[in-house]
């Protein structure tokens, strides 16, 4: 099902290619800022990159002008709500979503100290609000604002946390003793 929506987006793979060099120039520094490792650093980056390229770019359907004129400026609030799990995977846009926040939300759960690590997820959490707001008010991208969207987003958010939260000691712990078997 993604390779398929995958498949309608043509901007997506140029655009996260594109995301790539700003992950690789900028791991380091945002690496020390967080107190991470470098690579959790670049998959915060690069996961970040996914979502402004899946969300923000504008849908491949037409040309921009003709977006802008059938756009409608609404945010669809009816019947939004976290879905039942059987749910979460077996809709089309809805594991999307979920997909493409999961990346974001281990990242986040590994960043630095428990402090930055928090820090990071709630400016995580922000995201999928901002993100909906983006499209509510650009709308020559020919996106739709979803309250649904939002919480598919923070539901992949909180999926990709709790694995974070739940492999960080162990990825910790690993490195450690990597360390401690060169010195």
């Amino acid at each position: 099902m993604i390779t398929a929506v995958l498949g309608s987006m043509p901007m997506f793979w140029p655009g996260l290619l594109c995301s790539l060099v700003p992950a690789a120039l900028l791991n380091q520094p945002v690496g020390r800022l967080l107190r991470a490792h470098w690579a959790v650093a670049f998959l915060l980056l690069l996961a970040l990159g996914g979502v402004a390229t899946l969300t923000l770019l504008p849908d491949a359907r037409g040309p921009v002008r003709e977006l802008s004129r059938e756009a409608v400026r609404h945010c669809a609030f009816a019947g939004a709500g976290l879905r039942p799990p059987g749910e979460w995977l077996t809709s089309r846009h809805a594991d999307l979503n979920v997909a493409l926040f999961a990346p974001v939300g281990l990242a986040a759960a590994l960043a630095g100290t428990r402090r930055r690590a928090a820090a990071v997820l709630l400016g995580a959490a922000a995201l999928p609000f901002a993100v909906e707001l983006a499209q509510y008010a650009v709308p020559a991208i020919g996106r739709a604002c979803s309250a649904q969207d939002v919480w598919d987003d923070l539901l992949g958010l909180a999926l990709g946390a709790a694995v974070g939260l739940l492999a960080g000691p162990l990825a910790r712990a690993g490195a450690r003793s990597l360390r401690e078997g060169r010195a």
